[in-house]
């Protein structure tokens, strides 16, 4: 059943970001422990060189002898080589740690989204998709960093530091734990309620400036054709002005955020300083126990200062993160597990049963007890009204969409209960608008066999009457089409498609107005490659130049999701009050305008 609303979604907190990234963490579990015992390791003894750094000075002042005061000055000298070698060590080994993550993260995105369900990207920016992915990509790195590289060693190094300190110097100790935690909390307090949701809302605007990119440079050909490049400019303009002045008050408040930390920062050198003075007016200090306290305020405020900093990258890379995060929540089309087994589908017999299905957001149904037998090998052609179903029927055939009710049989075998991947295996389609990858002719044409021969790509080539002209090009097969195909024209891209499907040779072929890009001397010629091609197959041939369907099989005339009208050509020019024999009359060149039945994106986005 297709879910009529969006279930609302509920804000993500910093622990829902903290579980995405450690459920990467925890894959590589001998890695992680290493890397923290190393840390927690060198945190430790970079906690205890001030002692060290005391016990020498106190060696010195008390002449305690060469060998004692080389002995002191040795282990200074070790502890901090020691403690180097061991960060130094565990920054080796998390490198490849995280290397290991963010290429994780982004395979799994990248799968999932090849998962997720056609009305997702109905409704979703393209730009946007590859903005969050890209930023997931170097946030998750962020995001590690601070929580495993930062935070950590600053928790040990503060509690260490304290422990030590008490042993020396009790009171005093007891008033930098209460002046640390004052300092923490107001350091989180300015993160998280000021600088971090102007980080929030900077990344968000960062996602539509993408989105917004990526639609004006796809639509850069419909801009120029209608003259449109001023209007365009100024909308960009005003989206990278509103882009600046939320990059801009992020870095304000954060600012003022670490501007307020450095006052705080003051405030704890003056106590530590100031309480060594106190124990050294009172006799209870000595001038190493006063190096002690400035050597341990390097260390502890070195941490510190970079607490703010490090709090506000891990927000903002929690931020950044949301986005991937609501992606891999989105629900794929199918279930990943269990999984289902695969189809055998050879001859291509097709029933839809009793179907009903609504566009999500939609409340009137496009189809609603709709049934339908094909038989194996027949040549079926649609032919109705734009929105009357026959673009529906075709993407339901390959369960782009899920049912409200009813089934599509198959080679007696219900679809929905097989594998998406190998019902759409044995569907060979040519849309209206195909669609080309950024690849070579030779690719694109052997998309759907990838170890087809190049003899095998010549045929296919030369049966939809697009070989000699990719002769003529310098690299021939070897050339890139660019983005989308669009180095190519229409009638060049549709007969690169033509030549997909033939090479493909599977038992389902859909013909979406296949030939609606030629011109009439390119249509006839393929016409006898399209006849080849859906020869011997289930053919389903969507229609508006009623002069490819002449020799059809059958002819369905939809209407409002029904079949009004079936028939051969001849025997629906024999109604002539039918809808089919009214098309035949209207047409001049064999055409019907409008093709699309799917909502409008506009409403769909509205109604999701």
């Amino acid at each position: 059943m297709s879910p009529k609303h969006k279930e609302k979604r509920l804000p993500l907190s910093f622990f829902d970001v903290l579980r995405f990234a450690a459920g990467y963490w925890v894959r590589q579990p001998g890695k992680l422990g290493v890397i923290t015992a190393l840390l927690l390791c060198a945190s430790f003894v970079e906690t205890y060189l001030p002692n060290t750094l005391s016990d020498f000075l106190g060696a010195v002042r008390l002449q305690q002898g060469e060998h004692e005061i080389i002995f002191r000055l040795s282990m200074f000298l070790g502890a901090y080589v020691i403690q180097a070698i061991l960060f130094s060590t565990s920054y080796i080994i998390y490198n490849n740690f995280e290397t290991h993550i963010f290429k994780a993260v982004i395979d799994d995105a990248f799968a999932h989204i090849y998962r997720l369900p056609e009305h997702f990207f109905a409704n979703t920016f393209t730009g946007a998709i590859i903005s969050k992915i890209n930023r997931a990509r170097t946030k998750i790195e962020t995001f590690e960093d601070q929580v495993i590289l930062r935070i950590l060693p600053t928790a040990i190094v503060l509690v260490g530091s304290l422990v030590f300190m008490a042993l020396r110097f009790p009171a005093l100790a007891a008033l930098m734990a209460a002046y640390l935690v004052l300092l923490s909390v107001v350091s989180a307090f300015l993160v998280f309620n000021v600088s971090g949701p102007a980080q929030g809302a900077y990344a968000e605007a960062q996602d539509s400036y993408g989105a917004h990119l990526a639609d004006a440079v796809v639509g850069i050909t419909t801009t120029k054709s209608f003259a449109q490049e001023d209007y365009e400019t100024s909308r960009f303009f005003d989206i990278t002005r509103a882009l600046r002045i939320k990059n801009v008050r992020a870095y304000v408040l954060s600012n003022l955020a670490a501007f307020a930390q450095r006052l705080l920062l003051c405030g704890m050198l003056a106590l530590m300083l100031g309480g060594g003075t106190w124990y050294l007016f009172h006799g209870k200090a000595t001038v190493e126990s006063i190096a002690y306290l400035a050597f341990a305020y390097t260390i502890v405020q070195s941490y510190i200062r970079e607490l703010g900093e490090n709090i506000k990258n891990l927000l903002t890379a929690s931020y950044d993160l949301h986005a991937i995060i609501w992606i891999m929540r989105e629900p794929p089309e199918v279930a990943v597990e269990p999984e289902l087994p695969a189809l055998d589908i050879r001859r291509g017999a097709i029933t839809f049963d009793k179907v009903r299905f609504t566009y999500p957001g939609k409340s009137d149904p496009i189809f609603d007890e709709f049934s339908l037998s094909i038989r194996a090998g027949e040549r079926v052609a649609l032919v109705g009204h734009s929105g009357s179903g026959k673009t529906s029927f075709v993407r339901l055939l390959q369960l782009l969409y899920p049912l409200d009710a009813g089934r599509i049989v198959v080679d007696d075998q219900d679809v929905s209960q097989g594998s998406r991947h190998s019902l759409r295996s044995a569907i060979s389609l040519v849309p209206q608008d195909p669609i080309l990858f950024h690849r070579s002719l030779k690719e694109n044409i052997a998309y759907t066999k990838t170890d087809a021969t190049m003899d095998e790509i010549r045929t296919a080539a030369k049966l939809a009457h697009i070989h000699d002209f990719i002769e003529t090009l310098p690299q021939g097969y070897e050339t890139l089409v660019g983005e989308r195909g669009i180095k190519l024209s229409g009638g060049e891209r549709q007969r690169i498609a033509i030549a997909r499907a033939i090479l493909a040779d599977r038992p389902i072929l859909i013909l979406d107005e296949a030939t609606s890009s030629l011109d009439s001397a390119s249509e006839r010629a393929i016409q006898d490659a399209l006849h080849s091609l859906t020869h011997g197959r289930t053919a389903i041939m969507i229609a508006h130049r009623l002069s490819t369907i002449l020799d059809a099989d059958r002819i369905l005339v939809f209407d409002k999701g029904q079949i009004v009208e079936e028939g051969t050509h001849d025997e629906l020019l024999k109604r002539p009050d039918g809808i089919y024999a009214g098309f035949f009359k209207l047409q001049s060149g064999g055409f019907i305008v409008g093709n699309d039945d799917e909502p409008p994106l506009a409403t769909q986005v509205a109604g999701a």
